[in-house]
């Protein structure tokens, strides 16, 4: 189905003037992006009704639930860009988008979905990656897009300098969580623990931690908490553990980070989430970036930062020169090594 819509990026501020449509969000991005993307829900305008969507059921049954803004599931569960469906990116060359209206393709079962919503305007952004140079308040990807999209007077209303909230609810539906909680049972048996590691997945190859140092923490884990019960959160662990219950890894993740009692892990998808939870202690180990660009701060984390980070000094950038102290993450730098499991295990003993 080919429709013509007005379709919006976030430069020029076109979008922020937007009132009264249905907005479709195409947020064909990684599942940290989209725990992200519910710091910037709140902000938008709330004479428009939302709803957001990709090639990838997974990441997007994420807003189950969410506030202000709807799931609109493509029908395609595994990530991609809609090429197979015969409409890579909807159709849209983002570089070419000229806020205004512009032809969309939807494959079917969205078309029929994005039909029945009456969708009347889309947003799609390349959500820019800004490597520290903006200052507070806008000193996260999530806050520079806010800036960019939502109308100027919100903003000035808004208290910038407190952690943002995240529209998202991480809860997965009743039925769901209750074959991962089940599953979990025969996993963790009563007295035991649960400790994520989360070690990658979607994502910059510069911020995975050496395989090694993945094996002496989970052999390690266990020596720090006697109860320790350790699951990797990867994909053939994840599917070996939990694939025969059919569930979506956005609901797998949220149910096992709401029952986990820590999380180590690099910044992906499950890093994200964790932070944004805000249920369970949280490592996070940053070899490439620095957690004052991405996160909402989050009192029960700890931030290893690797030697690149710390050569770069990647703290006299402006999004980290600039913030209030309350806005800071707790971080540790390691200048001349990359932080080892006994490093990781220290910072979750710090933590309690």
């Amino acid at each position: 189905m080919i429709v013509r819509l007005p379709v919006y990026d976030e430069r020029r501020r076109a979008f922020s003037h937007v009132r009264g449509e249905r907005v479709l969000i195409y947020w064909p991005h990684g599942l940290g992006d989209f725990v992200h993307f519910g710091y910037v829900a709140p902000f938008l305008d709330p004479t428009n009704t939302y709803a957001i969507t990709r090639f990838g059921d997974d990441f997007v049954h994420l807003y189950d639930g969410a506030c202000g803004i709807e799931p609109v599931l493509s029908g395609v569960a595994a990530i991609g860009d809609g090429a197979a469906q015969g409409a890579r990116h909807l159709g849209i060359d983002w570089k070419r988008i000229g806020n205004r209206p512009a032809d969309v393709a939807f494959p079917e079962p969205l078309a029929s979905r994005v039909r029945q919503r009456g969708i009347s305007a889309l947003l799609y952004t390349d959500y820019h990656e800004h490597q520290g140079e903006r200052a507070f308040p806008f000193h996260t990807k999530a806050r520079a897009l806010i800036e960019q999209l939502a109308d100027p007077q919100r903003l000035r209303a808004a208290d910038l300098s407190a952690p943002l909230r995240n529209a998202l609810s991480f809860q997965a539906p009743p039925p769901m969580r209750a074959r991962v909680e089940a599953r979990l049972r025969d996993l963790v048996l009563p007295g035991e623990a649960l400790y994520l590691v989360a070690p990658g997945g979607h994502t910059y190859p510069a911020k995975m931690w050496p395989k090694e140092n993945i094996r002496e923490l989970i052999g390690g884990l266990p020596r720090f908490d006697p109860r320790a019960r350790v699951l990797l959160v990867d994909d053939p662990t994840l599917r070996a553990a939990f694939g025969d219950l059919e569930v979506p890894f956005a609901h797998l993740l949220v149910t096992l980070i709401a029952a986990a009692r820590a999380l180590v892990g690099v910044p992906a998808g499950p890093l994200h989430a964790a932070l944004a939870m805000r249920c369970c202690a949280v490592a996070g180990i940053w070899l490439a970036h620095h957690p004052d660009w991405y996160d909402e701060p989050n009192d029960r984390a700890i931030h290893l930062i690797g030697p690149l980070v710390a050569r770069k000094r990647y703290e006299r950038k402006k999004a980290t020169a600039t913030l209030p102290p309350a806005l800071r993450a707790r971080t540790i730098a390691f200048p001349d090594r990359i932080p080892r499991a006994s490093d990781v295990l220290e910072a979750l003993a710090l933590m309690g």
